[in-house]
């Protein structure tokens, strides 16, 4: 079944000095584990990423800095960075102001899908600077991080997506492929195992594969939110 998850409300367990995690997903997701990770000021978190898999992370709220093979990128606010299988990476926190990120990884360990993943050791890119795709049919804006039109990865597809004021995406459900929405601005009024429940920024849905839901504008402007499809190669069935 698909839920609704409030940041503010998760349980938070430390992960290292000045650094909290909490999941998003659980038992319901086979092909994503998602976290929050708050860092304090100074702080910061050393990880590998597993063989076989791909690691994203989202600067949803202050900055941070990401750094792997020698690299390093400076993420502002809405920042994306996609790291490499098999890659130790160091996500820091240089000011005097906590971070929250959202991390995921796929596919999770044990999970035996064969997906070419991202193969170009760390990327980062920022919403401000990347570019902007117009879909006026559909009266919606995609920003692309992951996925054939930007950093290549058969293991997921994520980008940022602008609604106006009466876009509408109707009830729909991808029957291969798990998906998220990380809530960034506005209020957006999902359908949720078929009730109407309306979401805005520090909240996220997820949808298991199957998982029918649908979503326009709320209220006021517009609405944009980080949207993920995991994996890469998935089909939309409407209705």
């Amino acid at each position: 079944m698909g839920k609704i998850v409030t940041f503010a409300d998760l349980s938070y367990g430390e992960a290292a000095p000045g650094v909290k995690r909490a999941p998003i997903t659980g038992a319901e997701m086979k092909e994503m584990v998602a976290q929050v990770i708050r860092l304090g000021p100074g702080a910061r978190l050393t990880e590998s990423v597993p063989a076989g898999a791909d690691r994203y992370l989202f600067t949803l709220t202050g900055g941070a800095t990401v750094g792997a093979l020698g690299a390093s990128h400076a993420m502002t606010e809405e920042s994306f960075a996609t790291i490499q299988e098999g890659t130790e990476f160091t996500v820091s926190n240089p000011s005097n102001a906590e971070a929250t990120l959202v991390s995921v990884l796929t596919p999770p360990p044990g999970n035996p899908a064969a997906r070419a993943g991202f193969s170009a050791g760390l990327t980062a890119a920022a919403r401000a600077t990347t570019g902007v795709h117009d879909i006026p049919a559909e009266k919606k804006r995609r920003i692309y991080f992951v996925g054939h039109e930007a950093v290549h990865s058969e293991r997921a597809h994520a980008m940022i997506v602008e609604y106006v004021r009466d876009t509408v995406t109707g009830l729909h459900m991808h029957p291969n492929a798990e998906s998220m929405f990380v809530l960034l601005s506005g209020r957006t009024r999902f359908i949720v195992n078929g009730e109407d429940a309306v979401v805005g920024r520090g909240q996220a849905t997820v949808f298991p594969m199957g998982d029918r839901h649908g979503l326009r504008v709320a209220e006021g402007d517009g609405v944009s939110f980080l949207e993920f499809h995991i994996p890469a190669g998935y089909t939309t069935v409407r209705g």
